[in-house]
């Protein structure tokens, strides 16, 4: 049967906010998703919200529990540093790729969404730019499932840095600006087509990126200590 053009257009919008929600923070990490519950905040009908949910599990921002529903995805350092591996093993190999076979034309795509990320504002708008420059990057390399998979990844890291940002109370993206300097220096690496070069400070710069995310963990992990020595009875005294 044909969807009309009303039904995608819902579920284009309950996308849209579902994922933002998720990446603003308003479900916590492991908060677990019903179906029920997301189509009455969405008003929607359960198969327009489980379409949107498979759509989010492939982008890796929730995981679907047979026969239990879904979570948003949980964090811990084991994640952080499982994340940390795929990318450098993913966006290592896109990389090298798009930089073999970057032409004039995707060296100044790349140098324009570098402007693009360097004006914008922080919030939404940065967020948008900086996945943009990111995909600008790798946008050379022939392999286009490998691609959809550094992609995946990303959102997932993403999710990861908005959390922590809002959590610890900093500016997302590490103060923004600063950031810009480690973009720059990739950059510069990719449009002179030295390949070893790019690939070592686009590494460098993922192992930076994981800081934040291991010290919103490290918080969590304190908090979560500091709540077991509360309830933690007190023996009688002798």
């Amino acid at each position: 049967m044909v969807r009309t053009d009303a039904a995608q257009t819902l579920s284009a919008e309950v996308y849209r906010s579902l994922r933002a929600a998720i990446m603003g923070g308003e479900y916590s990490p492991g908060e677990r998703l019903l179906p029920a519950d997301l189509s009455e905040r969405y008003e929607s009908k359960t198969g327009v919200i489980r379409e949107v949910l498979g759509r989010l599990a492939a982008e890796g921002l929730i995981t679907l529990e047979p026969n239990r529903g879904c979570r948003v995805i949980d964090v811990s350092r084991r994640s952080i540093e499982e994340l940390l591996e795929l990318r450098r093993i993913n966006e290592g190999a896109a990389m090298r790729l798009s930089v073999e076979h970057t032409d004039a034309g995707h060296a100044s795509a790349a140098e324009a969404a570098m402007g693009r990320l360097s004006n914008a504002e922080l919030g939404e708008e940065r967020a948008r730019a900086h996945r943009d420059f990111h995909g600008a990057l790798l946008a050379a390399c022939p392999n286009q499932r490998l691609l959809s998979v550094c992609a995946s990844l990303f959102e997932s890291s993403e999710l990861h840095r908005h959390w922590s940002a809002a959590a610890l109370q900093r500016p997302a993206h590490r103060g923004g600006r600063h950031q810009d300097i480690e973009h720059q220096a990739i950059l510069e690496a990719v449009v002179a087509r030295d390949v070893d070069l790019a690939v070592e400070r686009h590494l460098q710069h993922l192992q930076r990126t994981v800081e934040l995310a291991l010290a919103y963990v490290a918080a969590r992990e304190g908090e979560a200590a500091q709540h077991r020595t509360l309830r933690r009875p007190r023996r009688p005294a002798i």
